[in-house]
């Protein structure tokens, strides 16, 4: 029999190209699709409530490749072990990064160098991540695209379309953001090439959705460690009808998960609205920025307050949104520096990864607080920091692609945001955790 089965597995092997040295199933627990709860109010799994502890681990996908392509999966296991071990039960990913690989401020190598055309070094890469998560009773959010260049984004797409040379229209050191949005908004908002470019998006929407896993063999919108498909981190003022039209595409080609927008919920209801209303988008996110939104100064030690009184009026205000949508909420970004005020004009101290994070933790516990409060009565789901470098330092030397993987993306100074392994932070993440998973046993 021994002999037997061992033949069959190598003709699954021959036939379907796995690799024998990961072909064997790692998770034999039966795993159901996190779903809504029938009333709205937050989601299930496997018919119990199921809160969203979560991280953002948008590098998950290049961890996970090889050597040859710039992975470091020895360090994506020791991490996922880390993760479980602070209570974490989602992370959200990128499933997506457009090339050339010559650019600047962007994850490399990309997963797709040129339209409709992959590295599977780096495909592999997610390969493993999902594969590494399931053996870890993690979920993951997939985000299929990106408003900003970090990962080339919208704005690659308009490029290619135009035969630019680069996605950036600026000018080496300049800081007009609003002259960057809008061209990177011409993906979803020029009609002349609106239809050219959707159609590029939706082709990688169907690769990335039918794909067959090479570790494990499961086909991307069969696997329940998906929980969602994110249209895209941060879509600025998207079209009504982008919303409607690209989750309806969404969903016909993965019916058992969950889609979401993605958007950061910074304006007003309205907005809100627009991109949460279609009935295809079965959940609601928000993102909450201090420092980028001029709220808060690391360099100042009295900011804090205006940081925190922010916060709170935004986390429920935001939850008052989507309950009278009727539908769940994630706070899926949010993060703070460390702490600059205590040596103000250093600006290596800004960002070691030896600087303390005393108002990192107080703020996140006045949000997570908060997120806890609500989700009692069932007004919100959980939440993704932003996000965690683990065993990844700002100090690192860059690898042969001139990546560091910490927790904040190329264009930004490595170590602002990024959460580590040895960061008190933890703490609070994980007694947070543990408040959040006492809720879904009562």
């Amino acid at each position: 029999m021994k002999r037997f089965l061992s033949l069959a597995l190598a003709l699954t092997v021959a036939l379907t190209g796995l690799d024998t040295s990961q072909a064997a199933p790692h998770n034999t627990k039966n795993r159901d699709f996190v779903e809504v709860a029938s009333d709205g109010k937050g989601f299930t799994l496997n018919g119990e409530p199921y809160t969203i502890r979560g991280a953002n681990y948008w590098q998950g996908m290049n961890l996970g490749a090889d050597d040859c392509s710039g992975g470091d999966r020895d360090r994506l296991d020791k991490e996922m072990e880390l993760l479980v071990k602070m209570g974490i039960n989602n992370l959200r990913v990128m499933a997506s990064s457009e090339g050339p690989d010559d650019q600047k401020q962007r994850m490399r190598p990309s997963l797709m160098y040129a339209p409709g055309e992959y590295n599977e070094g780096v495909f592999q890469g997610l390969d493993y991540l999902l594969d590494a998560m399931d053996r870890h009773g993690l979920t993951a959010v997939m985000t299929l695209n990106n408003y900003w260049q970090w990962s080339g984004g919208f704005a690659q797409y308009v490029a290619w379309i135009d035969k630019n040379q680069t996605a950036y229209p600026l000018p080496e050191g300049d800081q007009n953001w609003d002259t960057f949005t809008k061209y990177s908004a011409r993906f979803y908002n020029d009609t002349e090439i609106y239809e050219e470019a959707q159609g590029m998006w939706k082709k990688h929407i169907e690769t990335v959705i039918t794909r067959r896993n090479t570790i494990n063999g499961k086909i991307y919108r069969d696997d329940p460690v998906i929980m969602s498909w994110q249209l895209a981190n941060e879509p600025q003022e998207g079209p009504d009808a982008w919303f409607e039209e690209t989750s309806t595409f969404i969903k016909e080609l993965a019916p058992k998960h969950l889609v979401s927008a993605g958007i950061e919920a910074k304006l007003d209801q309205f907005d809100f609205n627009r991109a949460h209303t279609p009935k295809n988008i079965d959940y609601t996110t928000c993102h909450l920025w201090v420092e980028n939104w001029e709220i808060y100064d690391p360099s100042n030690k009295s900011s804090i307050v205006d940081a925190q009184i922010y916060a709170d009026d935004y986390v429920h205000s935001r939850a008052q949104w989507a309950t009278e949508l009727n539908k769940p909420i994630i706070m899926e970004e949010f993060g703070m520096a460390r702490d600059a005020w205590i040596k103000p004009d250093d600006e290596v101290f800004k960002y070691s990864p030896d600087t303390p994070t005393a108002h990192k933790d107080q703020y996140y516990k006045g949000i997570f607080d908060n997120i806890v409060s609500l989700a009692k009565k069932r007004q919100f789901s959980g939440s993704n920091f932003w996000a965690y470098a683990g065993l990844g330092r700002s100090t690192d030397y860059p690898n042969q692609y001139g990546m560091v993987w910490v927790a904040d993306p190329p264009h930004e100074k490595r170590g602002w945001y990024s959460v580590y392994n040895t960061d008190t932070t933890v703490k609070v993440i994980e007694e947070y955790n543990s408040q959040l998973k006492a809720l879904e046993e009562e």
